[in-house]
């Protein structure tokens, strides 16, 4: 009797796992972990997700939970269907507080989905795991108000860290200029820099182009990454913050070293593959005409 009762419970926690796999037009499946009001979103309504999926060996590819920002789906109008692949056909399935898992293959996900190659290191008969949540249904107007939220809370976010980067590259370029005996001026932005030859030549501005010669390197073991192999002509507003406010404290026929901080180079992207994130640079310079 005991044995029949396990069963029995075995074989009614077999029909709701059954009876929550759904299948989209198009044949394809996923599983309803939790469902939402049922209420169908209409075409121009925007999805507000989480998203976590991984691949066959659970190496999570990407976790909107860890981001600052939620995962934003446009349900499309409805003569876009017949375009629907891959997993794109899944979003027009969802309401609001769904919660739901899938697995696509590996070279499936990449054909249809993403639509690039499959890389090297993933094995095509794999299969990726995605679960997904839908956390509210917004309008294109709150969908604006959100996204202005996210980019005040990332700009704050890169402030932040701007600042606390800043205070380590003070310290790193001091310490470097104090072992090498280096007398540096420095620019309240936070260029260190120093004038080896005054010129006597106007000063440029940001409207302008400079012709400049130059060579580029790592304050951390002096590497050259960059050096012109003569004068070059460039627009100055469109240089790295260190030369845009370095070259309008030059005039004309001046030569000088620029101590440039992270923040005022490249970064905490930096230029792959030469320039590394968050690095300070020097650049040897010669301002050698204005246009």
């Amino acid at each position: 009797m005991k044995n029949q009762k396990v069963l029995m419970g075995f074989f009614l926690l077999l029909c709701m796992a059954c009876s929550n796999v759904k299948e989209t037009p198009k044949g394809f499946k996923y599983t309803v972990l939790r469902k939402g009001d049922g209420i169908p979103v209409k075409p121009g309504k925007f999805l507000i997700m989480t998203m976590l999926f991984k691949d066959g060996k659970d190496s999570i590819w990407n976790d909107s939970r860890k981001k600052d920002a939620p995962m934003i789906v446009m349900i499309q109008d409805t003569s876009k269907i017949k375009m629907e692949d891959g997993i794109d056909e899944i979003f027009r399935q969802l309401t609001k507080g769904d919660s739901i898992t899938f697995k696509v293959p590996a070279q499936s996900l990449f054909d249809k989905t993403f639509r690039q190659k499959l890389p090297a290191n993933v094995d095509p008969k794999s299969e990726f795991t995605f679960n997904m949540s839908v956390t509210n249904v917004f309008d294109s107007a709150n969908v604006m108000r959100l996204q202005q939220k996210i980019m005040a809370k990332q700009n704050e976010k890169y402030l932040k860290e701007e600042k606390e980067q800043l205070a380590k590259d003070v310290l790193i370029i001091e310490a470097y200029l104090k072992a090498n005996k280096i007398k540096a001026q420095q620019d309240s932005s936070g260029l260190w820099y120093v004038i080896t030859k005054k010129g006597s030549g106007k000063k440029p501005t940001l409207a302008q182009s400079v012709v400049v010669n130059y060579t580029g390197k790592m304050l951390d073991g002096g590497q050259v990454f960059d050096k012109s192999t003569g004068p070059v002509t460039y627009p100055l507003n469109q240089f790295i913050k260190g030369w845009r406010i370095g070259f309008p404290l030059l005039s004309t026929g001046s030569s000088a070293t620029f101590f440039v901080p992270s923040g005022l180079g490249y970064g905490r992207r930096g230029y792959p593959p030469k320039i590394p994130e968050n690095a300070n640079l020097i650049f040897d310079v010669d301002l050698v005409g204005v246009k």
